[in-house]
């Protein structure tokens, strides 16, 4: 979709940054799972037909939150169901208690409740402050 027009002139009395409509938006927690899953997923070896089908079983699992969990219907929705299961911990943890927190839990649920190779490749991911200030960015959604 193009931007308003209206947003590139300087006709408003006050400047864009003052206007509520501007003020930054935090991502909604459905982005932020996305996000973090497209990131683990990325680090997989897999092919790029099946990367496509992973992204779209992801973001099936999200819409699906709230519901009585499905059984997983292939290989694909499986590993969707384990990178979504690092991403809730590591989202839900974070949003209370911080990024090193989210990290320790991770660490923690590795071959417990998480699948240990994908564990350790969001550790690796998020051991970067980078990665903690894109996920909170509204421009790195677009």
């Amino acid at each position: 979709m193009i931007p308003s027009h209206d947003q590139f002139t300087a006709s408003s009395s006050q400047p864009a940054s003052a206007t509520a409509a501007e003020a930054p938006r935090a991502r909604t927690r459905e982005a932020r799972l996305s996000w973090i899953g497209s990131k683990l997923a990325q680090l997989i070896d897999i092919e790029a037909a099946r990367l496509d089908a992973l992204h779209h079983r992801m973001w099936m699992r999200i819409l699906q939150s709230g519901l009585e969990p499905a059984a997983p219907r292939n290989e694909t929705d499986q590993l969707a169901i384990h990178i979504l299961a690092v991403a809730s911990l590591a989202d839900d943890v974070a949003a209370k208690d911080g990024p090193q927190a989210a990290m320790a839990a991770v660490m923690q649920a590795s071959g417990k409740t998480l699948e240990p190779g994908l564990a350790e490749k969001f550790l690796r991911l998020a051991s970067s402050p980078i990665f903690w200030r894109a996920l909170q960015s509204d421009v790195a959604a677009a």
